[in-house]
C-alpha cells in the first residue's frame, strides 16, 4: 500500500485516491466566463469532472514530470480547501485552511519510505 495513504491512515486523516487535474491557469477555471475561450474551458471541466476528477491543482504535474526524469519517488497530498461545484448548487461548502493533517500524512509517509529503505 502507498506510504501516503498509511500516512493518512495514521495521521487519521479523510482520503481519497485518484486522479486531479492539473491546470495551468487559476482563472481559467474559476472565471471562465471571462476569457475569448470561455465555452472551451467551461467543456473541459465538465469532462474532467465526468471523469472523477478528485480536485484541480496547478503544481503536482512538475513534480511528477520532474521526478520520472530523475527516477526519484513522488507524491502528492492535497488539502481541498473548497469545493466550487458544492457551491455553484447553493450547497453548503465549508472551507478547510488547516494544514496539520497534511503535514502529520506527509510525515509519516516519508518515515514509512525510510524504514522500508533500510529493511
Amino acid at each position: 500500500m502507498s506510504a501516503l495513504v498509511e500516512g493518512a491512515k495514521k495521521a487519521g486523516a479523510n482520503y481519497h485516491v485518484g486522479v486531479v487535474q492539473c491546470k495551468d491557469s487559476f482563472f481559467g477555471q474559476h472565471e471562465p466566463e471571462t476569457k475569448p475561450v470561455g465555452p472551451e474551458l467551461l467543456y473541459k471541466w465538465d469532462a474532467w469532472i465526468k471523469c472523477g476528477a478528485l480536485c484541480s491543482e496547478m503544481e503536482s504535474s512538475t513534480l511528477f514530470v520532474v521526478g520520472d526524469y530523475l527516477r526519484a519517488r513522488t507524491g502528492a497530498v492535497m488539502l481541498v480547501v473548497a469545493n466550487q461545484e458544492r457551491a455553484k448548487k447553493g450547497l453548503p461548502n465549508p472551507q478547510a485552511h488547516d494544514m496539520e493533517v497534511v503535514y502529520k500524512t506527509t510525515i509519516e509517509a516519508v518515515r514509512r519510505l525510510i524504514a522500508s529503505d533500510k529493511a
